[in-house]
């Protein structure tokens, strides 16, 4: 029944801020110095699966211009194609039983990748192998790749690319070579997002939000996101005084993507950092420090980090959310008192 389904291909996409690392990649490759493992540590939260498409492409590429892949040779055209027969991506599948993908890259995953890494390449090349979102394996998928990792197999490439890479164990770690794919530089970013159609004071005002990710600021400005930043500062004003309850505060703001609403939360907890150490957005001082307020606001701002990411239901996030709002309105509270 999977053989009538048509899925949409995934085409390898090159942006200006990923040159440096691409380079060094295909340096290595070029003075037959590539590891057996690389780890790249995404700075930026958003998807990677068309980055990853565009590496694997230019270190299978056999007439690559730069960091370019000339996109006509074999290897090439293959992977276009998304039929590269030495290229394993592995990623989270979805659940038909919970419909919606899986939280976990699983040990099955894992075994089959590595059945698949000791059969005979199809070409004489690379075998590539890319594991994404690597900070998505569960301990015994990290487990049982582990000796993959640690006795290489001659001409396989094992990528694993991560949003986390503290999520992974150390022994995984140790054995492969690191390298960060880094955010671009302000100006770089500015110039991107005029060329995608951003007008100049929005970008400026959407790279701020994004905290520096040109991607998630794009995403932001389609979303809107200045609007529900607007509307939550006039609603978590009205809570600070009691206007309204905890929890029409949080029915206003969970209809939306829970990302958003995370990026959100974590904004207004940072903002309240800035303003109890008596600081302002540029770290520059602003007022008298509350000590004790600064202490418990940035207690609270790991807190976050940790609540929001759960992904088990809509109503557990909520709680966890009313939860965190609560606490911040209480140290708001006695840091003025």
């Amino acid at each position: 029944m999977d053989d009538d389904i048509e899925y949409e291909k995934i085409q390898p996409v090159y942006l200006p801020w990923h040159k440096p690392l691409l380079g060094r990649i295909l340096s290595l490759k070029q003075q037959q110095r590539l590891p057996h493992a690389i780890l790249i540590d995404l700075t930026s939260g958003e998807d990677g699966t068309e980055f990853i498409w565009h590496l694997v492409m230019l270190v299978l590429c056999t007439d690559a211009a730069d960091v370019i892949p000339c996109g006509q040779c074999r290897s090439c055209q293959l992977m276009l194609a998304n039929t590269y027969p030495d290229f394993i991506y592995v990623s989270l599948l979805y659940s038909d039983k919970r419909k919606k993908m899986n939280r976990d890259i699983n040990i099955e995953q894992t075994r089959e990748l590595i059945h698949q890494v000791h059969l005979t390449r199809h070409y004489d090349n690379l075998k590539v192998v890319a594991i994404y979102p690597a900070e998505k394996m569960n301990i015994a998928s990290a487990n049982s790749l582990l000796k993959t990792v640690e006795e290489p197999v001659p001409q396989v490439l094992i990528l694993l690319v991560t949003h986390n890479k503290g999520k992974l164990p150390i022994t995984i770690r140790s054995r492969c070579q690191i390298l960060t794919l880094d955010q671009p530089e302000k100006q770089v970013a500015l110039d991107w997002l005029l060329e995608q159609g951003m007008r100049a004071e929005e970008s400026d005002k959407y790279l701020e939000y994004a905290g520096g990710d040109p991607l998630l600021a794009l995403k932001l400005k389609a979303q809107s996101y200045a609007g529900l930043v607007d509307d939550f500062k006039q609603q978590f004003a009205r809570y600070l005084t009691n206007s309204i309850d905890i929890t029409t505060l949080v029915t206003g703001v969970i209809k939306f993507d829970v990302g958003l609403v995370r990026l959100l939360v974590k904004m207004v907890i940072n903002a309240y950092c800035y303003q109890l150490s008596g600081l302002d957005v540029n770290l520059q001082a602003r007022k008298t420090a509350s000590k004790a307020g600064a202490r418990e606001i940035f207690a609270l701002s790991g807190q976050a980090e940790r609540q929001l990411m759960i992904e088990e239901n809509n109503l557990n996030f909520q709680i966890q959310l009313e939860d965190l709002l609560i606490s911040l309105k209480q140290i708001i509270k006695r840091s003025k008192d």
